[in-house]
């Protein structure tokens, strides 16, 4: 399944209201993604200029983006997802772009 990486960055609402909803918001975008045929593969929260750094798996590019716009629309968060190839893919990619190295 195709692989999606989300740059999330807190809203002002979103972290006056973090002590009494943050975890419940979390798990409600995880099932608004299920509900679209995604998976959160991990989420990792951060230091800097984005608060949460989410891959996930979609069928394809429409349902990650009706689970973003979802996810957005609760107020919490801004969220910029983008898709994302692993390693071998890219490497393949390049090999297709490129042609094979000759040995």
């Amino acid at each position: 399944m195709p692989v999606y990486v989300s740059l999330v960055k807190f809203t002002r609402d979103g972290i006056m209201t973090m002590k009494d909803q943050g975890v419940s918001r979390s798990e409600t975008i995880k099932r608004n993604a299920e509900e679209l045929g995604g998976k959160l593969v991990n989420a990792y929260y951060c230091l800097g200029e984005y608060d949460v750094v989410a891959i996930w798996e979609f069928p394809n590019n429409k349902a990650a983006m009706k689970a973003a716009v979802k996810s957005a629309s609760l107020g919490h968060i801004q969220i910029s997802t983008m898709p994302a190839l692993p390693r071998n893919e890219w490497t393949e990619l390049l090999g297709e772009v490129f042609g094979k190295k000759k040995k």
